[in-house]
């Protein structure tokens, strides 16, 4: 057991840790930047779908299985009056969450009727909420990584960071 000293304004307190093992595993070695983004290939249909799923989770216009079918769906292809939706689990293609989706997108002024898929999506809200999540973290890392009085801690005192430990604002 070793102790690391952290400095809280002037005063400093030792705060018991343990050893980390001889040989860490990969994970255990993995940078606090390691993160990596979800893949989002944009497109036409997925500005649009997001813009829609959007404005319904701002109204409250869809809840539960609804608002999951239509974060974790994406607009694959729409003429007028049909839309095909894509998902990835078959648990969201329920009928009456398509049923309510339809009803919550005629209240936008979009009168559709929907078609639901199985298949791999590359363009939903939910993917690109968690991309732009784990963009803002890598910006929260890469923040602290490089600020000087954090590297002298480093580089003086053997600081580490704690992995886990930075959170975006």
């Amino acid at each position: 057991e070793f102790r690391r000293v952290l400095f809280r304004s002037q005063a400093v307190l030792a705060v018991p840790v343990r050893q980390p093992a001889q040989n860490p595993g990969p994970a255990a070695t993995a940078a606090p930047g390691a993160s990596t983004v979800p893949e989002v290939v944009p497109t036409e249909e997925g500005d649009h779908w997001q813009q829609c799923v959007q404005q319904l989770v701002a109204n409250d216009a869809i809840q539960s299985l609804t608002r999951e079918l239509a974060l974790q769906s994406q607009l694959v292809a729409r003429d007028e009056g049909n839309w095909l939706i894509r998902v990835e689990r078959e648990s969201l293609n329920n009928p009456n969450s398509r049923e309510r989706l339809q009803k919550a997108l005629a209240t936008l002024g979009q009168e559709v009727t929907l078609t639901v898929e199985l298949g791999r999506i590359t363009d939903s809200p939910a993917r690109r909420a968690a991309a732009a999540a784990a963009e803002r973290q890598l910006a929260a890392e890469a923040v602290i990584l490089n600020d000087p009085y954090v590297q002298q801690l480093v580089q003086n005192f053997g600081a580490k960071i704690v992995p886990g430990s930075i959170k975006p604002l």
